[in-house]
């Protein structure tokens, strides 16, 4: 039963990110310019690693060193992923999985959508995802920059937090010709 958590996480991932980015268009362009993101459920999910580590007592897998996934035309790299699952299969999300940890260089791209971040987080029982430092979500010359994405996908609301108490936000729009 744990041989299958590693494909679960993967499409897990790409369909949290891809979901994340799609809800997170509000921030700098029209509500259509993720639609590259979204996830390609009958591509076949490709997970890459320097090396992967199940800590079953621990309930968790940690994919370490050049993290690469990738589904049809979306690819999502960081340098360590932390997968958190429960001891039961019906203790979390899909397939027991409670949150997923993305640590160093989070950088997802399909076509010319990318969203990039130091660190993330996605909890899948409530659907919420944050991204920290360093945050820039963009499609083409137009992006969005920040300290902090929060976004909950059950309702589709987004936030991009400024770096400090006073600070703002910074959005680049470039019209299509």
């Amino acid at each position: 039963m744990r041989h299958s958590i590693y494909s679960k996480t993967a499409a897990i991932l790409l369909l949290v990110v891809s979901a994340l980015l799609t809800h997170a268009a509000w921030a700098q362009v029209s509500g259509n310019a993720f639609q590259g993101f979204k996830s390609d459920s009958k591509s076949p999910i490709q997970v890459e690693a320097d090396q992967l580590e199940v800590l079953d007592g621990q309930n968790k897998a940690v994919y370490n060193g050049r993290v690469k996934i990738l589904q049809g035309s979306s690819v999502v790299t960081t340098d360590k992923m932390v997968v958190h699952y429960g001891g039961r299969k019906n203790s979390g999300g899909q397939g027991g999985i409670e949150r997923l940890d993305f640590n160093g260089n989070l950088v997802v791209t399909s076509g010319t959508n990318t969203a990039t971040a130091d660190k993330g987080t996605y909890w899948v029982r409530t659907e919420k995802v944050e991204l920290v430092g360093n945050v820039v979500v963009s499609q083409g010359a137009s992006a969005a920059k920040g300290c902090r994405l929060t976004a909950n996908l059950k309702t589709n609301v987004a936030k991009i937090h400024a770096c400090k108490s006073g600070g703002r936000v910074s959005t680049i729009l470039t019209p299509n010709k």
